[in-house]
């Protein structure tokens, strides 16, 4: 089992069609190619970034507790959600177990489904005080090259369209 704190450990769940979701074990994405849906749009060729990852963190009574973490910078990591990892396993696919509070976890778990351009997500909260507790996700889209680097980009579309209870 890899260590959760090796910033060098990666998984990869290839979806057959010549896309991925890939990342480290300890969530820091260090390479353009990690991201959490990248899609094959001629297959198994011209693969486009669409999810890059996600910022995660729980609302508490005591206030907003991370679970994912960001490199902005050579040695410059925040917040500190991977520092909260006290699990990973990647059979069957990844799988992080983080510690939150005083007998409250988070278990999060990625799987890619095979023949389809899909990453499922699941995330279960675990503990005595789960109750009071929220999970915010927050999605990074990208829709960029696999082989590029993104910048901002002026013209993208903040407002979400909401159709019934999604969006």
């Amino acid at each position: 089992m890899p260590d959760p704190k090796n910033q060098n450990a990666e998984w990869l769940e290839a979806d057959g069609l010549g896309g991925f979701a890939s990342g480290t074990v300890s969530g820091i994405r260090t390479r353009r190619y990690h991201a959490l849906l990248l899609g094959a749009t001629q297959p198994p060729s011209g693969r486009m970034v669409l999810v890059n990852g996600l910022e995660a963190w729980l609302d508490t009574p005591r206030g907003p507790v991370a679970i994912s973490s960001q490199r902005y910078a050579p040695g410059v990591v925040h917040p500190d959600g991977a520092a909260r990892i006290e699990s990973f396993d990647c059979e069957p696919w990844p799988r992080w177990r983080y510690r939150v509070g005083d007998g409250l976890f988070v278990e999060h778990e990625l799987f890619v489904v095979p023949g389809k351009s899909e990453t499922v997500l699941m995330w279960k909260l675990v503990g005595d005080a789960k109750e009071n507790a929220a999970l915010r996700v927050r999605p990074l889209l990208s829709g960029r090259d696999f082989h590029a680097t993104h910048h901002e980009n002026s013209a993208f579309r903040f407002d979400a369209e909401q159709n019934g209870d999604r969006v």
